[in-house]
């Protein structure tokens, strides 16, 4: 059994294939692209690195037995993430193919591959062997999985923190272990539908569904609501170049200080400030 560790990550390892584009196509439309380059990532992977830069990690999930899973295992170890629990697989090592505009906004398609293979059981013998104060996981798991993760927490009082990106329906016991749930705008009109335009009003619509909301805004700041209370954080506004895993970066550095003891909106401050900054660093393929 290895040591316990203060966060694991349940979730995926990817190839980004990256291509610069002036601006996103249209329907049907042709564009030149600028170029294109790699990089490595997976919202799994991204979020272990960022919170294993604040508190001990490990990640949970399944890279190919191939060239690409070494590195990507590489990648982890070198940022001193645990990946004693990351399987290898047949099936070929997860990829996206990333569009990036000049205004630093992105469109994704993720090709599973080897995350695929992550079984539910795995998980939970990982979450046993580890057993952290915190638990992050996301949508690009097979559905069993997030279920799992959310009820071995509740089994266990352990904080599950989740980011339903890409966005999807989830049981009712899911979103009501979520504590809190990490979402962007989009996401949260996902799953408070009946709220107005208010900014506000969908992270305290969530409370009705999960123990306590984050909700991004971007360059306008976050948005936390926890028992009675709403809170707005600002941001420092930025030129953002490239806004690809910045909501990664948030929900890993969040997970990683609500484990080191801070409270909700303090450890919210802490990532918006990190993913503000994130945002606006040019970064290589």
């Amino acid at each position: 059994m290895n040591s316990p560790v203060d966060v694991a990550v349940v979730g995926t390892l990817n190839v980004d294939v990256i291509i610069q584009v002036e601006r996103m196509p249209e329907a049907g439309e042709t564009i030149m692209g600028r170029s294109v380059s790699q990089r490595l990532g997976g919202k799994g992977a991204n979020q272990a690195l960022a919170a294993a830069r604040h508190a001990p990690t490990a990640l949970i999930g399944t890279v190919g037995d191939d060239e690409d899973g070494g590195r990507l295992l590489a990648a982890q170890r070198a940022g001193g993430v645990d990946v004693s629990h990351v399987l290898r697989a047949r099936e070929a090592s997860g990829t996206a193919f990333i569009e990036v505009d000049d205004d630093g906004d992105n469109r994704i398609i993720v090709l599973a591959g080897a995350n695929r293979e992550l079984t539910a059981e795995h998980a939970l013998h990982a979450l046993d062997a580890t057993f952290p104060g915190v638990v992050l996981t996301q949508l690009e798991s097979p559905p069993e999985v997030t279920e799992a993760v959310a009820d071995w927490c509740s089994r266990h009082d352990r904080r599950f923190l989740l980011n339903p990106s890409p966005v999807a329906d989830l049981p009712a016991h899911v979103l009501a272990a979520a504590d809190p749930l990490v979402v962007n705008e989009h996401e949260a009109r996902f799953y408070a539908p009946d709220v107005d335009d208010d900014p506000v009003a969908p992270a305290r619509s969530l409370l009705r569904v999960a123990r306590s909301a984050v909700m991004t805004l971007g360059a306008h700041g976050v948005v936390v609501a926890e028992g009675s209370a709403v809170r707005r954080i600002d941001v420092e506004q930025v030129r953002a170049v490239d806004t690809t895993g910045a909501g990664d970066v948030f929900a890993g550095i969040l997970g990683a200080h609500l484990a080191s003891g801070h409270e909700l909106v303090a450890a919210a401050e802490l990532a918006a400030a990190a993913a503000t900054e994130f945002v606006a660093r040019p970064r290589q393929g």
